[in-house]
């Protein structure tokens, strides 16, 4: 998984959005950073001031800018018409997510993944290298969000046993259940699956594409694919050639 994948994935988990937000708006810290910081774990005091000070640069220059243009453009802007000023935000939109993620790309390059097994402790780091850290209780609030959903832990990627583990817990859930009720959920996971891909494909072919919205789309169609290989192979008399 690349780091974009990853950082966009954790953006969506619970409490993540919130955390990073404040830490953004409230403390003057950059998203992007922070979250390299825990899925890098880099430690190093050079390698943190070096990306921080890219990142820094990037922000002043790019992001931001682009952030305000988008916030002004959420009100009514005279004398563009409703329309005009919801497309124009809509691309202003488009273009800070790409730069967030051209500053992802090029954080990425500078150390291999790792994934911190301590959030907190990457987070203080990065805010540290930095400038101003913000109070703790604010980055205890992301690390939190992060711990729970368990996207920094080192050998959930590429590790087989891992992946394993995880399949079988699902399939545990559902082992007591009676054959017509696996039926009845695979039915319903078809359908909404089905459902999805319709949704991405109008969405994609609209002439300002919701880049994000479609990823989120994507992911949710790939873990329903999982659960219904799941609940196929629960329904699948094992075979002894």
């Amino acid at each position: 998984m690349s780091l974009w994948d990853w950082a966009v994935a954790a953006y969506e988990r619970p409490g993540v959005a919130g955390a990073c937000l404040d830490l953004q708006d409230a403390h003057g810290q950059n998203t992007c950073f922070l979250l390299w910081a825990v899925w890098s774990g880099a430690a190093d005091a050079g390698l943190l001031e070096r990306a921080a000070e890219a990142a820094q640069l990037w922000e002043g220059e790019v992001l931001g800018p682009l952030r305000q243009v988008r916030r002004a453009l959420k009100s009514s802007t005279p004398p563009l018409s409703e329309t005009a000023r919801e497309a124009l935000r809509e691309e202003v939109k488009a273009a800070e997510l790409k730069a967030e993620q051209a500053l992802l790309d090029a954080l990425g390059r500078l150390v291999p993944a790792r994934r911190s097994e301590d959030p907190l402790q990457a987070l203080r780091a990065a805010a540290a290298a930095w400038g101003d850290p913000p109070p703790d209780e604010a980055l205890v609030r992301l690390a939190d969000a992060l711990s729970v959903a368990q996207l920094y832990a080192p050998k959930a990627n590429g590790h087989p046993g891992a992946t394993a583990a995880r399949n079988a817990q699902m399939l545990d859930e559902t082992a007591d259940e009676p054959e017509s009720a696996l039926r009845a959920r695979l039915a319903a996971l078809k359908q909404e699956h089905a459902d999805l891909d319709s949704a991405v494909q109008a969405m994609a072919a609209m002439t300002l594409p919701d880049l994000l919205a479609i990823g989120r789309l994507k992911r949710k169609k790939l873990q329903l694919k999982d659960e219904i290989a799941r609940i196929e192979d629960q329904l699948t008399p094992d075979i002894i050639a």
